[in-house]
């Protein structure tokens, strides 16, 4: 009886091991196309990726294997970014659902740079269509960073290290197409390239409201605020940068005002959430969700800014 009971027990382990299910690293069944997809952190849009967060170094447990990007998305992936003979090593960091293709995220790392590619996959079979260079971390002092909207508006974003002190260069806003490729829509360079300079876009829309206004903390940090459709509303326009440029953050929205001297943002496709006390001459901020999609990292939508005085109209 019990070399019988012996016998069954053998052969469940056994068939419990053909029929495990197998992840792709370092076992012995290949890697399928569902299992690489799985690799990738989940996430819905919006997303951003800034060149802050390419600089931070990821497990090598979770490396991708070079077989794999070459099988189930292109051996051409770091073409024309690395020497031909240099080692890169790739981590997975993002997938998203999108319209009318999806999205992988892949980061690669170089003896001479790190850099970001966002890869089109085909919605229905997941192959690979193309891919696109999106961030950099600082090759040759260049540095950018990419963001894609619930739109699937793809927008690069290119600074310029000029002593201490990053500068935007530019904005390049692009639609996606089935097929994977791309199609420029806008160039922004409009005061993007004068140092110190804040290009406000909200700057010439109505301030009746007794908040409304522009409120500063030092020369790149800003709180916008501008009259809502009603009393209750208000549009804003927030961007700072922390840490001589190294760490940035912009959003706008509408918030609501919720009390006598309080408002709140809560964006609808994050978990981003924005309080605003509302003082004398000022106004002090902090975030009640993550807003990771809209900053790096390091820093946060947060502070105390002062109110400018409003520039006198020319009779």
């Amino acid at each position: 009886m019990k070399r019988y009971l012996l016998l069954l027990l053998a052969i469940g382990v056994l068939a419990a091991c053909k029929t495990k299910k197998n992840s792709g690293r370092g076992g012995d069944e290949p890697m399928t196309r569902e299992g690489f997809r799985e690799l990738f952190p989940a996430a819905a849009l919006p997303y951003k990726l800034v060149s802050d967060s390419l600089q931070l170094k990821l497990a090598d447990s979770l490396a991708l294997d070079t077989a794999d990007i070459n099988r189930f998305l292109t051996d051409t992936l770091t073409k024309g970014d690395f020497p031909k003979n240099e080692k890169v090593r790739f981590w997975p960091l993002q997938r998203m659902e999108g319209n009318p293709v999806n999205y992988m995220v892949v980061k690669a790392v170089g003896r001479s740079g790190t850099v970001a590619y966002l890869c089109f996959m085909e919605k229905k079979k997941g192959l690979f269509l193309k891919r696109l260079r999106v961030a950099d971390a600082g090759r040759n002092g260049v540095f950018s960073s990419f963001q894609i909207d619930s739109r699937n508006v793809l927008k690069l974003t290119t600074e310029a290290q000029h002593g201490p002190v990053r500068d935007m260069q530019r904005e390049d806003f692009f639609s996606v197409n089935a097929d994977g490729s791309t199609t420029l829509i806008m160039t922004n360079t409009a005061n993007l390239s004068v140092p110190g300079q804040i290009f406000n876009p909200l700057d010439t829309l109505p301030r009746k409201h007794r908040f409304s206004g522009d409120y500063t903390s030092g020369d790149m940090s800003l709180v916008s605020i501008r009259d809502g459709e009603d009393a209750k509303s208000f549009q804003f326009f927030i961007t700072f940068s922390k840490d001589n440029g190294k760490c940035k953050g912009e959003v706008s929205g509408v918030g609501q005002y919720v009390g006598g001297n309080r408002g709140e943002f809560r964006d609808k496709e994050t978990s981003c959430g924005i309080s605003f006390q509302f003082s004398s001459g000022r106004v002090s901020i902090r975030e009640i969700g993550g807003c990771g999609a809209y900053r790096g990292i390091k820093c946060f939508f947060e502070g105390n800014f002062v109110k400018k005085a409003e520039k006198k109209k020319k009779k």
